[in-house]
């Protein structure tokens, strides 16, 4: 286990003398290898520009504004060995949003692509006219931006090792914001390392793994997870930016990719493709879920077409740097609607609203304590002091732990419907919804009312091919809800309105 790596850069020197020529990166659709060797030689240039070229330092903030590319390690590791902070920013922001960000977080440079330049391009009009902007994918470079071959290319003296220590921050990855502004996590070398041991205890990842690696490098999950296990491990990644099924098959089978990382609605598309080349995913040993759980049906299925195949649903927040909890195999089905059991060195609790830790089977708030936890929000003390309470990160989730200490969860605590005073939680109702055979999924929320102050409503959207009443449903519905819990009004939606995180945004289905 990593306890003895001091810093994600001795991670990655350590790779390197380690694994040497090995593939550590394949980009899915070229077929371009990179080793761990050529990976820390890359990215000793990209640290030697940043400082010699750009005057960066200890402490500095660089953000990465990228869609999954192969080139993303070297320019992560690159800003490490720098002695800087990684600020990876979602790909798919608008230009507002991207310019909230990169201004919050002070970026003194960033990385642009083609696929992010047009909202790059319109949020940097207001920020720091002389900030470095390094052009990434691009056949020619934007006027005023430097190509990121420049730097593979730089001829500048090693920059002197960073004195980073477990303590430092990594990294700033900014919230989704669904309830408002989003803020700066800042995550340790620290956070970052204990990660890796909870991804190999939790999920059982091995050297001897090929990863497809579709979870985007700009969240936790691929960037603290996936990326540096795999460098500890001397597993290899297959980069893609692509979620389209098909091309999921098909990377899967050229790459014999043993481990897939995904939330649930890519999985429900695979187990309901047509013509599935079930021949091509034969490599497969482990699918690994998050974001939500995962029907028994779409379960099912997944397990008749591949009976070999391990599935685990997982739970992670940014401020927990990711493995979180993990739901085994074995319980995939018998226990579909936890989110499972903390990995070794890591505390979970339910607290109420006075902090009080609650008993088995009573609902309050999930808190975490241990290594994982964040250092706090950047620029942020108040939201960090309402966050870390009595040594616990409160989550804001809404959950129950069972007497084995399985957890579930109720949905986000701003998010509980209170109707005639009585608890309503949207993630009960949205499963009860999502029971039914024509429904692929759902989302509930409270609207306001005079007489019983408020009341739930639903959006689904069904399943291909199929369709359903209102009247039809809510039929269905009486006979798992309690009147108080169901919906006032059901309404059918192509598809759930969702941020760039790919978070339900109900904010706007109200």
């Amino acid at each position: 286990m990593p306890h003895s790596i001091s810093s994600l850069t001795h991670l990655l020197t350590r790779a390197a003398e380690k694994f040497g020529s090995n593939v550590c990166a394949i980009d899915a659709p070229t077929g371009r290898e990179l080793s761990f060797q050529a990976l820390n030689e890359s990215s000793e240039r990209v640290a030697a520009a940043l400082v010699h070229r750009f005057g960066l330092g200890s402490g500095q903030h660089v953000a990465i504004l990228l869609p999954n590319c192969v080139e993303i390690l070297p320019i992560y590791f690159g800003i490490l060995r720098a002695g800087c902070v990684c600020v990876p920013i979602n790909a798919r922001l608008k230009a507002a949003e991207f310019e909230f960000i990169a201004g919050d977080c002070e970026a003194h440079a960033v990385f642009v692509h083609p696929a992010t330049w047009k909202p790059a391009q319109e949020g940097l009009k207001t920020l720091n006219g002389s900030m470095p902007v390094i052009a990434v994918g691009f056949e020619t470079s934007p006027e005023g931006t430097v190509p990121f071959s420049d730097l593979l290319a730089s001829t500048d003296p090693k920059p002197p090792a960073p004195l980073t220590c477990r303590d430092d921050v990594a990294a700033i990855i900014y919230t989704s914001g669904t309830t408002g502004r989003p803020k700066g996590a800042m995550l340790t070398h620290g956070n970052i390392l204990f990660n890796i041991e909870s991804t190999i205890s939790g999920h059982g990842l091995k050297g001897s793994d090929c990863h497809l690696l579709i979870v985007p490098l700009f969240h936790v999950t691929g960037l603290n997870t996936i990326m540096p296990t795999a460098m500890y491990q001397g597993a290899s990644m297959v980069v893609s930016s692509s979620i389209d099924p098909e091309e999921v098959v098909d990377s899967v089978g050229k790459y014999a990719c043993t481990t897939f990382f995904g939330v649930p609605t890519t999985f429900y598309l695979l187990a309901n493709l047509r013509d599935l080349a079930i021949e091509k995913l034969r490599t497969l040993r482990l699918i690994c879920y998050s974001g939500a759980p995962m029907s028994p049906l779409t379960i099912q299925r997944l397990r008749d077409l591949f009976p070999g195949v391990e599935l685990h649903n997982f739970y992670g927040l940014t401020e927990t740097t990711s493995v979180t909890t993990v739901l085994p195999d074995s319980q995939a089905i018998s226990r579909a609607e936890s989110i499972g059991l903390p990995p070794p060195g890591l505390q979970l609790t339910i607290m109420n609203d006075q902090d009080t830790q609650l008993p088995p089977n009573e609902l309050g708030e999930l808190c975490v304590k241990g290594p994982s936890v964040l250092k706090g929000y950047f620029k942020r003390p108040e939201a960090t002091a309402e966050a870390l309470r009595g040594g616990w990160f409160h989550t804001g989730d809404t959950a129950y732990q069972d007497e084995e200490g399985y957890i579930f969860l109720r949905g986000r605590k701003k998010e509980m419907i209170i109707v005639a005073g009585e608890n309503v939680y949207p993630i009960e109702v949205e499963n009860a919804i999502c029971a039914h055979p024509a429904v692929q999924e759902a989302a509930v929320f409270g609207r306001p009312d005079a007489a019983l102050g408020e009341v739930a409503h639903a959006a689904a959207v069904l399943r291909p091919g199929q369709s359903i009443t209102e009247r039809e449903l809510r039929a269905f519905l009486a006979t798992r809800l309690a009147a108080f819990k169901q919906p006032r009004t059901i309404v059918f939606l192509e598809k759930l309105p969702r941020n760039p995180s790919g978070k339900v945004m109900k904010r706007e289905l109200k």
